[in-house]
């Protein structure tokens, strides 16, 4: 996996560059497996929805082209990162490194990280850790670490539309669980996953907390 590098910076691979905006293909309804309408691109193809069958936003491809934002996600490469289990920074298997369990980051909430809790940050790879608190805007004023053995499918982040008017729903973006009739009219930005197995550490514990080999 290619490591993108601009101004000296290690780009995250989840972050999207200036040539990968949003796209916004006109929206539908149409008739879902169980015969209840559901929220669809005019033009869907397969590769517009996950394997659980929730929609997703279409955004362009084109890493390391442009400029890159720290801040933000890319749809698809959050979705790949958190379903396969990639390093957010680096974009490599976690499960090279540490089989059994994962590193997981998030920003410091004023709690530790629980068990069965929900999160839209990817795991990281051992060497990318301090890279990550480093670089990502949301971990640098605090963040809180954990080891998390099994994380799991839970359901979605994204934008819901009133079934009526296909347009956006004032609450601004929910997270989705995939068992909630409301999936069927939200576009998925970001996977949702629940954190099982979970054991919180500090960084700088890291080279007691790592698994031999």
């Amino acid at each position: 996996m290619t490591q993108h590098v601009y101004r000296g910076l290690p780009v995250p691979y989840i972050a999207p560059w200036g040539a990968e905006p949003m796209l916004r293909p006109p929206l539908a309804r149409r008739r879902g497996r169980d015969g209840q309408w559901i929220l669809c691109y005019r033009d869907e193809t397969p590769y517009d929805r996950d394997s659980f069958g929730a929609l997703w936003a279409r955004q362009a491809l084109a890493r390391g082209r442009g400029t890159p934002d720290f801040a933000a996600v890319h749809a698809l490469r959050q979705r790949q990162a958190m379903s396969r289990l990639l390093c957010q920074v680096c974009g490599r298997d976690t499960l090279t490194d540490t089989p059994d369990r994962q590193l997981h980051i998030m920003a410091d909430t004023g709690q530790p990280v629980t068990e069965g809790e929900l999160t839209t940050s990817p795991p990281v790879c051992l060497p990318c850790a301090r890279i990550a608190v480093r670089m990502c805007p949301h971990l640098r004023t605090g963040h809180v670490a954990a080891w998390v053995e099994l994380p799991q499918a839970w359901g979605v982040y994204g934008l819901q539309y009133d079934p009526h008017t296909l347009a956006p729903v004032d609450t601004g973006p929910v997270e989705v669980g995939y068992d909630d009739a409301r999936i069927q009219w939200v576009i998925a930005s970001r996977h949702v996953s629940i954190l099982h197995g979970v054991t919180p550490i500090q960084l700088d514990e890291l080279a007691e907390a790592a698994p031999a080999g």
